[in-house]
């Protein structure tokens, strides 16, 4: 039986890194001057009208612009995207165009938040579908179910974002999501470093997607006393064995590495800190975090833990110190 000290790391090296926040867009080479706004305290949050009801007022991180539309097969089709998919795809679609492999091949494997409460598109179904102040599963199953919107679950459901990075750049891979909190894009990043590690993916897109600045959302977040203002943003590497991207002469900006139980439960959480400046990123904090500390050229050992799972984590080594 192997000891531990014997096991051989699982890690793998980033060769392309994308941040969407509220301090804008930016990939690779670019994330160094971010990296340094955030190390200066440069706090991205603003007056969020749609919030501004709220006790405390309205701030939030919300990403100003999106280059979207040139990363979608048909840009019609944008009206399908809920605001965590837009943001995932715009996230990917650099990474992607400057992979030189077969998209087929390449993997993914993102961390979104939980299902998502819509703008108030199904409220004809629901003012349709009670009696006496209560649901009626009849008329919900009638004229409740007449009313509803047919391409609502196409905005709602979780697997979406990765379902429309799969559609509009081609990633047909090895590949999975991951719902939850802060926990939700640690995990898709572990997954991915073990899928390329183990050879199931040359190379793979891991991090997460999340928008947490709707009323529905904020409603959310009040009932279980998350405090803080809530943020929006996507954070994606793309990552690939060492070998492999030495021969074809890539940058490498860093590695990461999944640590084993022990080691997580002592890890630190940094994306904590990104709070303050971007706003609650929910399940793209994370990969948020391990963005920031790459580009700054800070190893760490980042942990992530949401109720009823273990703990996460995943050391994290620039170039410099690997």
């Amino acid at each position: 039986m192997t000891s531990p000290a014997e096991r051989q790391p699982v890690e793998v090296v980033v060769t392309g890194m994308a941040l969407i926040s509220a301090l804008g867009s930016a990939f690779n080479d670019e994330l160094a001057a971010v990296a340094a706004r955030l190390d200066a305290g440069e706090v991205g949050l603003v007056e969020h009208p749609p919030l501004g009801a709220l006790p405390g007022g309205g701030r939030a991180g919300v990403v100003a612009q999106l280059d979207l539309d040139r990363f979608l097969v048909r840009r019609q089709d944008k009206k399908l995207l809920a605001r965590p998919s837009a943001l995932a795809v715009a996230a990917a679609g650099p990474l992607v165009a400057a992979w030189p492999g077969p998209r087929d091949e390449l993997g993914l494997f993102l961390g979104v938040g939980r299902e998502p409460p819509d703008d108030g598109e199904s409220e004809a179904t629901l003012a349709l579908s009670a009696a006496d102040g209560q649901l009626d599963e009849r008329l919900l199953s009638g004229p409740g179910r007449d009313r509803y919107p047919p391409l609502l679950p196409l905005k709602t459901l979780p697997n979406m974002a990765p379902a429309h990075i799969s559609i509009n750049l081609g990633l047909m891979g090895e590949n999975a999501a991951l719902a939850g909190v802060s926990g939700a894009s640690m995990a898709a990043m572990r997954a991915g470093v073990r899928a390329v590690a183990e050879g199931r993916a040359p190379a793979a897109l891991v991090g997460g997607a999340d928008a947490r600045v709707d009323l529905g959302s904020a409603r959310d977040r009040l009932r279980v006393g998350e405090p803080g203002a809530p943020g929006e943003g996507a954070a994606l590497l793309l990552i690939e064995p060492r070998a492999a991207a030495e021969a074809r002469g890539a940058k490498i900006y860093g590695v990461v590495e999944v640590l084993d139980m022990d080691a997580s439960a002592e890890a630190h959480e940094l994306g904590a800190a990104l709070r303050p400046l971007l706003g609650a990123l929910g399940a793209a904090e994370a990969a948020a975090a391990v963005v920031w500390c790459l580009a700054a050229g800070r190893a760490a050992s980042l942990g992530a833990a949401d109720p009823g799972l273990p703990p996460m984590g995943l050391a994290v080594r620039p170039a410099g110190a690997c």
